[in-house]
């Protein structure tokens, strides 16, 4: 066996030689990789909600690409993010939740050094990242360039002040959710100073091809813009999500104790006195959504104005959903399709065949965000990664009615799946609970099938695309609990 510090040594000087060989070749095309924190399908390209305004990704997804089912591999930023940049799944890693700190760097079989940007740089790319991009990996070293994270989620009001909600009592571990127009002026927005740090990289003159990732936070909570994302919304004109109160009555226990979280805002603080906080939250999240599509917009017209518009390739993507009051809940952390389903767009360069072939087409077909990691690889020409475990989108953009994967996996905590076709959700959990939406008659997920007879072919289809080995939880997850569920299946899992 090859010593490890040899065989470093030995990949360095591979990697070295690429460069030089892919940096004289300018035909490679540059990478524009947007990543946007916790955005549903309530952007107009999708129709999640019919007064979402998002007019820039609505334009990106009528000139690229658009995956219209979309999903990621875990509902929650840090399993998601690091899928898509290691390009294995959950599952493999046993990253089912969030790491801590930054010990995905200790991992050299699934991390260290096979990130999609250090692949990229191995290749001759320069890498740049600004705002969040990592998570449980430190962005300068993924990167060669990192502008910073300005802020983290934003600013908050002083003294700890909240507007609308106020974390209950409870012995876990929760988020900062709270909704409302602060502060006053968009530059004192971490977004805003990611877009203008990603324009100036664009307005730079660079000799070698460049892989730039923009990772923009809104509409992460709190959700928190200036007031004048929130004029376009008036409060009294507020429509709600559909959803039913008894949603979760046909749902497994497991699935409804995995799902609990007692520091989020629950649907009954929300309905209360005539849905006063649930329009205000559903008002805050649409003009979350508005503020991030104009980040968005001056990224992608900078890169109009540059030298580098028509040979740089644009993606964008959410690395996760959110559900707005369906199934009870106002948060990620689900099987469910808020939580799963993703906006994804893929535009290739003005100057590529590819380009004019596939300009404003739209998939139905199930994929997942592992698959960025090979597509990119294969549209800028690199050689591919043997270790990938998604499949490049590729040959779908260009016959998007060709015969694909049944489905699309989703991964929440050890041993707990989705999987969504077409036009349906299947689930099962550790304990073997299974619930099945049919999305033809039922795209709310209101009503669970599992139990019909006449389902039962199509459950064995499922159960045959499961996992068939779950790693154990990774050294770098988090021990804090978020619900009962977990404490317990944390602590059985050797997590304590």
């Amino acid at each position: 066996m090859i010593p490890m510090a040899l065989f470093l040594c030995f990949a360095a000087t591979l990697f070295g030689q690429a460069t030089v060989d892919v940096a004289a070749d300018e035909s490679r095309p540059n990478v524009l990789m947007i990543v946007v924190d916790d955005l549903n399908d309530w952007v107009g390209c999708l129709g999640g909600h019919p007064q979402a305004m998002t007019p820039n990704i609505d334009r990106l997804a009528k000139t690229g690409v658009l995956f219209e089912n979309a999903h990621c591999q875990g509902p929650i930023c840090g399993p998601s993010r690091a899928s898509i940049l290691s390009g294995f799944y959950p599952h493999t890693t046993g990253v089912y939740q969030q790491p801590t700190s930054n010990l995905l760097e200790d991992d050299e079989k699934y991390f260290n050094g096979q990130l999609l940007p250090e692949y990229f740089s191995s290749h001759g790319y320069e890498t740049f990242a600004v705002g969040k991009v990592t998570h449980g990996y430190r962005p300068e070293t993924a990167f060669h360039h990192y502008g910073g994270k300005f802020d983290g989620s934003g600013p908050k009001p002083a003294n700890e002040k909240r507007f609308n909600y106020f974390l209950p009592d409870v012995p876990f571990t929760g988020t900062q959710t709270d909704w409302g127009p602060f502060p006053d002026r968009d530059e004192e927005m971490p977004d805003y100073r990611s877009a203008a740090w990603a324009g100036e990289v664009l307005g730079q003159t660079h000799d070698r091809p460049f892989f730039l990732a923009v990772g923009f936070n809104r509409p992460h909570v709190p959700w928190y813009v200036p007031e004048k994302w929130f004029a376009p919304f008036p409060l009294d004109e507020i429509e709600l999500p559909s959803i039913s109160n008894d949603d979760l009555d046909d749902v497994p226990e497991i699935g409804v104790k995995i799902h609990e979280l007692p520091k989020y805002p629950s649907l009954e603080f929300l309905q209360a006195d005539g849905n006063k906080q649930y329009k205000k939250c559903v008002q805050a999240y649409l003009a979350c959504n508005y503020f991030v599509d104009h980040q968005i917009g001056k990224v992608l017209a900078s890169l109009e104005q540059s030298d580098y518009a028509e040979n740089t390739l644009v993606i964008l993507f959410s690395d996760h959903g959110y559900h707005l009051g369906e199934k009870a809940r106002v948060s990620k952390h689900s099987l469910w399709e808020e939580s799963t389903r993703v906006p994804f767009v893929i535009l290739p360069p003005r100057n590529s065949e590819l380009r004019d072939k596939v300009a404003g087409r739209t998939s139905s077909k199930p994929v997942e965000l592992i698959d960025i990691y090979p597509t990119l690889n294969e549209m800028c020409g690199l050689p591919s990664n043997a270790s990938n475990e998604g499949r490049s989108l590729v040959e779908l953009m260009e016959d998007p009615s060709m015969d694909w994967r049944f489905s699309a996996l989703t991964t929440y905590a050890r041993r707990n799946h989705s999987l969504r076709t077409e036009r349906y959700r299947y689930i099962r959990y550790e304990d073997g609970s299974e619930e099945l939406y049919d999305h033809e008659f039922d795209p709310e997920e209101w009503e669970n099938i599992a139990g019909d007879p006449e389902q039962a072919e199509l459950i064995f289809r499922f159960r045959l695309e499961l996992p068939r080995r779950n790693a154990k939880y990774h050294a770098s997850t988090k021990k804090k609990s978020i619900n009962e569920w977990f404490q317990t299946h944390l602590k059985a899992n050797g997590i304590e």
